[in-house]
């Protein structure tokens, strides 16, 4: 039985524009080889072979550029996370597969790590300070989704918010401190986590 969390279709298909695409191309392979401080928007144009005019007519600056980059590597991880949930068997076992899912791969992915380590006060601002405009849009997405779960006796019953706000902010903590007992980076940390905790604080 497969279940969808019905994540937006807006959010999963990718800008089909291939100068664009090249564009973030290069500027994702730069910010990788070094960081984003030293990668400049003239950089960005060599590296895909157009002229700066035609850069900036499409990303005025070098932060709109950065926050498309991130933009894309969501969209892509949320395409991962969609395939994962197929087979699962209930809401809450898609919901609990989403988080493994994302939590992995958010500790893995390349430039993200990159920027976080080498350049914590650029990315850092996005994850905290700046973090509840992506917080309000994901607890509305995810309360919406375990209210579902809730109605088809799938999740307990109890405050959709309180708990969509739990989920988020255990991830954040994994993303700015994925060193301790709970690993991000090893599925079966995760999973061990996940089946041990979240499924007995969720389950009807």
């Amino acid at each position: 039985m497969s279940v969808n969390l019905e994540i937006p279709k807006a959010f999963l298909k990718e800008d089909e524009d291939s100068t664009n695409q090249r564009i973030l191309d290069s500027a994702r392979s730069l910010y990788i080889e070094y960081g984003l401080r030293r990668t400049t928007m003239e950089d960005v144009a060599k590296r895909a072979g157009m002229g700066r005019a035609t850069l900036y007519r499409r990303f005025s600056e070098k932060d709109q550029l950065f926050k498309a980059v991130i933009f894309r590597e969501l969209q892509r991880h949320l395409v991962i996370i969609e395939n994962a949930i197929q087979e699962t068997s209930s809401a809450l076992d898609a919901l609990l597969e989403a988080f493994v899912q994302f939590g992995g791969l958010v500790n893995g992915n390349e430039v993200l790590q990159r920027l976080l380590k080498t350049e914590p006060d650029h990315v850092l601002p996005y994850l905290t300070t700046d973090f509840e405009v992506i917080m309000s849009f994901s607890r509305q997405y995810l309360t919406n989704q375990i209210v579902r779960a809730q109605k088809i006796g799938h999740i307990r019953e109890g405050d959709a918010n309180m708990m969509s706000e739990m989920l988020l902010r255990l991830t954040q903590s994994l993303m700015l401190s994925p060193r301790g007992v709970i690993d991000p980076s090893n599925e079966e940390s995760l999973r061990e986590f996940t089946e041990g905790y979240l499924r007995p604080l969720l389950s009807a």
